[in-house]
């Protein structure tokens, strides 16, 4: 969803019924109003980042030695500084629940109550720009504070601590199955980018109060059921995603639950670490856990697409197939949105592509190796090394986004509901749209995605020396990830590039 932002889209007409969809606008959140041109062609700034890539492979196919677990002992806990330890205090971490607890019920409040026009409710973009794009930053710079902010998990903590239950275990007998995974946050996972990227509905203030609503219900309830952890970790999507990119951060929280109270707080240590080492494990991921990651890659790269030619062709090329034209003419005079339709079935079909590429990857990395594993356990092994291209991708597509669209936070804080307040006298903010540019955001893109795939390469490397046997199979297995990434390097950046300098 491109909240406060207006789309650019495509002209389509099919046989009459599909009339002209909006005239080319100026979309706040990807491109600028203005063409950019580079100083080089776009083929050397993408054969360029490819190069890198493949270099960095060579350089640490050269230098990078089996270290064991030994590479992720480098860390420090910040709370044994004697003035950083107030950041464990109960007290401020109770203050920052309550406030996370206040902002939840300011929301919901303004969906239910306030004004219905997006642009005057702070509902959806606190929502959708603020939280949705804004956390994911957090988690990557700052660690796994949604942790300590998750509003559904502290109400059900205080509420099960005034009901002087457990606040980890379900109040029911059941245990959590193992064969389900984290398929739960999968498919949580694809209905929030369904709402994002293409529902219209989503937008309005009304209809995310009601979608709080369902989620909360569903969320307590299997906590009830199935415990509070056991649910956070596998069927929370947010705890689930924005615990896997605070993974990639430097700060780790190492804490141990304390035993009652109604802080529901944890007490422990807050350990500084070299960037993206918490992406390495020992155990392969589980086959949910390749789906959900694959699937916040492939979420971020479809909104990319949406604003390429390649999108463009293919709503051209349904336009005009005859073949296609009595299906879409009885859908549309059923009331579907046919845009809307196109886009929900690219969102299935891309990221099978990408699920589809990735599995090969793994068959070939298997082939390379020698065949000392099947498949699934060399796809779990190393599909956390793609964390870092994921982030590259979030960052450089959304950071205008968040700085922008962002903005109108200012002035809806001093009238959330859209009711003519001016509380904290900031009513009248014009958003700075000149707060970034195009030649800014590509420089940032390309920094990005490099800077993302050669630590993805790192990742994998450091993975291989774990996993296989010898050296030599260590690195054989790693050409077909090379090959993947190189590619996924040069793609990425194709896509990043079209708004910008078309």
């Amino acid at each position: 969803m491109r909240i406060l932002q207006r789309h650019r889209q495509l002209p389509i007409a099919i046989l009459g019924v599909l009339v002209v969809l909006a005239t080319p606008a100026t979309a706040w959140a990807h491109a600028f109003g203005i063409r950019y041109d580079l100083p080089l062609p776009l083929w050397l700034y993408l054969g360029g980042a490819g190069a890198a890539v493949a270099l960095s492979f060579a350089i640490m196919a050269v230098f990078l030695r089996d270290r064991g677990n030994d590479v992720e002992d480098v860390s420090f806990n910040l709370l044994s500084v004697p003035f950083l330890g107030w950041l464990a205090s109960p007290v401020l971490l109770n203050l920052i629940r309550l406030l996370s607890v206040s902002v939840f019920f300011l929301l919901l409040t303004a969906g239910l109550l306030g004004h219905p026009d997006p642009f005057r409710n702070i509902a959806p973009t606190f929502i959708w720009v603020i939280w949705w794009v804004g956390m994911a930053f957090v988690s990557v710079l700052a660690g796994n504070l949604w942790d300590l902010l998750n509003p559904w998990k502290i109400i059900y903590t205080w509420v099960a601590w005034a009901m002087g239950v457990s606040q980890s275990g379900g109040t029911l007998p059941r245990t959590y199955p193992t064969w389900l995974g984290r398929w739960p946050a999968v498919w949580f996972f694809l209905i929030f980018a369904w709402m994002e990227l293409i529902s219209e509905a989503a937008e309005q203030p009304h209809m995310l109060a009601l979608l709080i609503i369902t989620y909360s219900v569903l969320t307590w309830t299997g906590m009830r059921i199935y415990g509070r952890d056991s649910w956070l970790e596998n069927c929370e999507v947010f705890s689930v995603l924005y615990g896997l990119l605070a993974r990639f951060a430097i700060f780790r929280g190492q804490t141990n639950e304390k035993s009652s109270g109604i802080s529901g707080g944890k007490s422990g240590e807050l350990r500084l670490r070299l960037p993206s080492v918490g992406l390495l494990t020992n155990q392969p991921v589980h086959i949910s856990g390749i789906f959900f990651v694959l699937l916040l890659l492939t979420s971020v790269t479809f909104d990319g697409i949406l604003e390429t030619p390649l999108w463009a062709a293919i709503l051209t090329w349904i336009s005009e197939s005859r073949s296609l034209r009595p299906a879409l003419l009885s859908l549309q005079d059923n009331g579907i949105e046919l845009l809307n339709l196109i886009k929900t079935v690219a969102l299935i079909i891309l990221p099978a592509i990408f699920i589809s590429a990735f599995m090969l990857t793994a068959q070939a990395i298997r082939w390379a190796e020698g065949r000392s594993l099947t498949i699934l356990p060399v796809a779990g092994y190393f599909v956390l090394s793609l964390v870092p291209i994921a982030i590259a991708y979030h960052l450089s597509h959304y950071l205008s986004y968040l700085l922008i669209a962002g903005q109108n936070i200012i002035p809806m804080l001093s009238d959330p509901f859209g009711v003519g307040w001016n509380l904290f006298d900031t009513k009248g903010y014009a958003v700075d749209i000149g707060i970034v540019n195009a030649k800014m955001i590509w420089y940032i893109a390309v920094s990005a995605i490099v800077i993302g795939h050669v630590l993805a390469v790192y990742l994998a490397h450091v993975m291989a020396f774990r996993v296989f046997p010898s050296r030599a199979r260590a690195l054989r297995s790693q050409i077909p990830m090379l090959i993947l990434m190189v590619a996924y390097t040069m793609v990425s950046l194709w896509i990043l590039s079209q708004p910008i300098i078309s």
